[in-house]
């Protein structure tokens, strides 16, 4: 289904057309808060409702909350000369699931670092450290 159609959806059903206007208010919110933020304050924001005034964003840690907080009079003032009635601003912590997962750690070591690892795990009497040395030679690359 095109675009197009979505879009002729949306418009042509009541009760889809006061979302589709609450959501295009908050994609124009998102984009007016990504300009008043700096550029990584602002991927780790985002605007979350617009009701009654009040203006929810979420932050994605309580670091990014607190500075949040602290340029709450700043946001609210840029909000206004940008046309929006906005009368107050709720920051609220909602840690996002990132898409990308980090990589896992890759370890190498050169073959005198494991072999140096091999003789000391032969030396040691049988002990959980001895055993933990032989799984962590095999598992290195």
């Amino acid at each position: 289904m095109s675009n197009t159609r979505v879009g002729l959806l949306l418009n042509s059903l009541p009760e889809l057309q006061e979302l589709n206007r609450e959501l295009r208010q908050l994609v124009a919110l998102q984009s007016a808060l990504a300009e008043v933020l700096s550029g990584n304050l602002a991927t780790l924001t985002s605007v979350a409702l617009s009701k009654a005034g009040e203006l929810i964003l979420f932050a994605d840690n309580g670091a990014v909350a607190a500075k949040l907080r602290q340029m709450a009079p700043r946001i609210l003032t840029s909000f206004r000369q940008r046309g929006y009635e906005i009368t107050g601003i709720r920051v609220q912590v909602q840690v996002r699931i990132r898409d990308n997962p980090l990589p896992q750690k890759q370890i190498s070591l050169s073959s005198e670092a494991r072999n140096a690892i091999d003789l000391l795990s032969e030396r040691l009497d049988a002990s959980p450290l001895k055993t933990a040395l032989k799984r962590f030679n095999r598992h290195i690359t």
